[in-house]
């Protein structure tokens, strides 16, 4: 009102100024009166008149000057303020992408010429590492924490410790196998213990998943009376499953002792058998009503009975195996690549074993590092990048990120939110340190952590991306690899994506004139027309492994469903916060099965050439650019609608016949479609109102970034005691290292090959009730997004 109220006066002003000009100008134009017959005395004129318009023009003249330039400075003042303001809201919300460029731009071959494995202990790779970061002078802050733990290891000599193999008639020893020398922890003190077993069963169950389990009690159908005379042998791959779970597992079991021992032999391809144990199976291990109510409700812990482990060598195995001639079943050839001498064991016929073990405990150290880079406009909001300190492969990585954008951050780069590198340790045991720094950070994480991400195994193949995620990185990933060139060598230059993505993902092929050696203009038919094309991405990587693995005509999202071990499954499923694994591998480790996940086993390649780790740094540097950098969070809710939609029905599809045995309890299957499709509808309102919010308006964005935080929260079952409470998407019973969806549901469904017992419907209708209350929360919840994102 000030600003119209001056302007209508100085009008005002203006207008009586023009007025009082018209009005002398009508004076000047007087006619004179023509001479008369002289009859009187004529007067000289009087000049006073004359005098007072002159003053009066002038006057109003220095008015009009003066009120003129008034307005023209007030004017000044107030375009300036709004050019400041609108300034200062164009930087809030300009995207400066010409910073994706220089990033990757600073990562070349020569980072990475030189990079070997070093085995060093995790506290001196700490101390040094938060020395580094230190050094840099990039952090606004620089912390190392350490978690204590209790441990075992075995007793030093003279205690010995070991497997003996004793004749069974006469009780005499036929031959000792002494335990590996080795200066590794084994896991948590409460998980091991000392003493003696004698057993007279011995079985290989591979790595000791449950799948793994569930192909051997298939196969030999061991009997759950026998389970404390028998001993199980697990080889060890930490990369396929942690030393803690393989012991969990024999625990579960309730076997009487597990003997560990490493494989020579590296599969390149590793599958699981697609063995699954029911939920019938599951149901029958637990006979006592208040276990089978516990197992029911997801806090049945069974963590708390210790076992006997050693760890022997692969001879020392094949030895103890081949030395009771058995007809005893073969391995299936999914767990090994080439024949195995190994055979998946049963009853020792002449002979038993007997199994000696001392252990100590040992007070440990575990270490965190973590270094906070401050955002500038949106600083209380974090994005968090973790990866394991033994990895000298992702620390080189990482310190190559932090190097370039402390570069670009020097020369004026100001990420909008605040970035916060972790490094790990005590990932072998069941990432203790991660759960423990979550637990303690809980209430600040969920406030302000906007996405976790996870390098995992980082570099195990060639540059076929290997994500698992959040279904909110789905445009993330794609499109920073459509921004990162190959590091292979194709056999042409050109290439043509057809079909499998939409067309904004597409390449366009730029034509451009080139002129004749001397530059000089001629004429366009002279002229040779050359296509330049653009060089193969990574994206273009994934879309060829991934045609390569289904078909010609079909490709499947490039972020995958999240893998339940890792670090990045914590954050996602148990927390509600949107992570992605980060790995690169061969075209064979890229999933393919909904239900059975295969995993390949990552193994540092010291031939890896340094293209490959700069491609993955390019990577991850522009996953990370996005999430800390751009006004709004490049989510994108309708890929959870997609996974949703194509889930739901490939679920309904695999679980037809369960659903009409279990008609009685469940009601028709269409119920869970409807509920489904209203769910899936409410998400693409809720990315609808997104799409069509104000993108200049700082405040919006906000609001709007506020609700694509909380929105992965909204999939979390806040009642639930398991470890895992993502409602989607979860573990199911029977299968150690695979997320499914529905996971309830589905381990009462799987199996079901005839009519269920009473008391099996009666858990369906429990878990039922459960699945049903929690979508239909879900829903309501998400109309409420919807409401608050139409009304700001």
């Amino acid at each position: 009102m000030r600003q119209l109220g001056t302007e209508e006066k100085a009008a005002l002003l203006l207008t009586a100024a023009d007025d009082d000009d018209h009005f002398t100008n009508e004076h000047d134009d007087i006619p004179v009166i023509p001479k008369r017959t002289k009859t009187y005395q004529r007067r000289h004129p009087n000049s006073t008149h004359s005098i007072c318009f002159f003053f009066l023009i002038l006057s109003a003249f220095i008015i009009g000057c003066t009120s003129g330039v008034v307005i023209m400075l007030y004017r000044m003042s107030q375009d300036a303020e709004q050019s400041s303001s609108s300034l200062a809201t164009s930087h809030l919300t300009r995207v400066d992408l010409t910073i994706r460029t220089k990033l990757s731009q600073s990562f070349t071959k020569s980072d990475f010429m030189n990079l070997t494995r070093q085995v060093k202990s995790e506290s001196d790779t700490a101390n040094k590492l938060e020395q580094l970061w230190q050094s840099s002078k990039l952090f606004t802050r620089v912390s190392k924490l350490s978690y204590d733990l209790t441990l075992s290891t075995y007793s030093p000599l003279p205690q010995w410790t070991g497997v003996q193999l004793l004749d069974k008639n006469t009780n005499s020893e036929i031959e000792k196998y002494n335990v590996l020398t080795t200066n590794d922890y084994l896991t948590f003190s409460s998980l091991i213990k000392s003493g003696r077993v004698q057993a007279s069963y011995i079985f290989y169950v591979n790595f000791g998943r449950k799948e793994d389990f569930a192909y051997l009690i298939q196969k030999n159908q061991i009997q759950s009376e026998s389970y404390d005379k028998t001993v199980v042998f697990m080889r060890r791959n930490s990369n396929v499953i942690s030393q803690t779970e393989q012991i969990r597992q024999a625990s579960r079991y309730g076997f009487a002792g597990l003997v560990l021992f490493d494989d020579p032999e590296k599969d390149p391809q590793l599958t699981t058998t697609k063995d699954r144990q029911t939920f019938l199976d599951e149901w029958e291990r637990h006979p006592i009503g208040k276990e089978r109510q516990q197992f029911l409700d997801g806090n049945l812990n069974e963590d708390d009975r210790p076992i006997s482990v050693v760890v022997l060598s692969y001879t020392d195995v094949q030895k103890l195996f081949s030395y009771d001639s058995n007809d005893w079943f073969p391995c299936p050839p999914e767990w090994h690549n080439a024949g195995s001498h190994l055979k998946l064991g049963g009853l020792l016929q002449t002979s038993k074993l007997n199994m000696i073990t001392f252990m100590q405990e040992v007070p440990v150290h575990l270490p965190v590092v973590l270094g906070y880079i401050r955002g500038t406009s949106d600083s209380d909001r974090v994005v968090m990048i973790g990866y394991q300190l033994d990895r000298k492969q992702q620390e080189k990585i990482v310190n190559e990120i932090i190097r370039a954008y402390a570069n670009q951050i020097k020369n004026g780069w100001q990420p909008r939110r605040s970035i916060l590198f972790s490094a790990w340790s005590g990932s072998v045991y069941d990432h203790y340190t991660t759960r423990q720094w979550i637990l303690n950070n809980y209430r600040l994480l969920d406030r302000n952590l906007v996405a976790y991400i996870d390098l995992g195994h980082g570099i195990s193949g060639n540059s076929t991306l290997n994500l698992h995620g959040s279904p909110l990185f789905q445009q993330i990933a794609q499109r920073a690899a459509d921004f990162v060139a190959s590091p292979l060598v194709h056999d042409h230059a050109c290439h043509h994506r057809q079909g499998a993505m939409p067309v904004s993902h597409a390449h366009v092929h730029r034509r451009r004139r080139h002129g004749d050696e001397h530059g000089h203009q001629v004429q366009m038919n002279q002229h040779e027309e050359q296509t330049e094309c653009e060089p193969h991405k990574l994206f273009d990587e994934w879309l060829r492994a991934s045609k390569n693995r289904i078909n010609a005509n079909q490709t499947t999202n490039i972020v995958q469903m999240i893998d339940n071990d890792s670090s990045a499954a914590l954050f996602q499923l148990k927390y509600g916060i949107p992570s992605l694994v980060i790995e690169m591998s061969e075209e064979q480790a890229l999933t393919n099965d909904t239900f059975y996940a295969r995993k390949l086993p990552p193994i540092f390649n010291a031939d890896i050439q340094p293209e490959v780790i700069v491609a993955y740094t390019q990577f991850v540097s522009e996953i990370l650019r996005q999430l800390a950098d751009e006004p709004l969070i490049p989510y994108n809710v309708t890929d959870y609608a997609i996974l949703l939609e194509k889930q739901t029905a490939d679920y309904l599809t695999h679980y037809d016949k369960q659903y009409r045995l279990l008609a009685a309890q469940l009601g028709d299957s269409s119920e869970l479609t409807k509920l489904t499709n209203d769910l899936t509808k409410a998400i693409r309102q809720v990315q609808l109102r997104i799409d069509q919010a104000a993108k200049n308006n700082y405040m919006d964005l906000q609001l709007i970034n506020n609700k694509l935080i909380e929105f992965e929260r909204l999939f979390i079952v806040s009642d639930s005691s398991e470890t895992y409470k993502h409602f989607f998407l979860g573990p199911a019973v029977g299968l150690t290292n695979t997320v499914v969806p529905y996971p309830m549901l589905s381990n009462l469904l799987f199996g079901l090959t005839k009519e269920p017992p009473t008391e099996i419907g009666d858990a369906s209708k429990l878990y039922w009730s459960k699945v049903k209350q929690q979508i239909q929360l879900m829903t309501r919840t998400l109309n409420g997004v919807e409401d608050l994102l139409s009304n700001p």
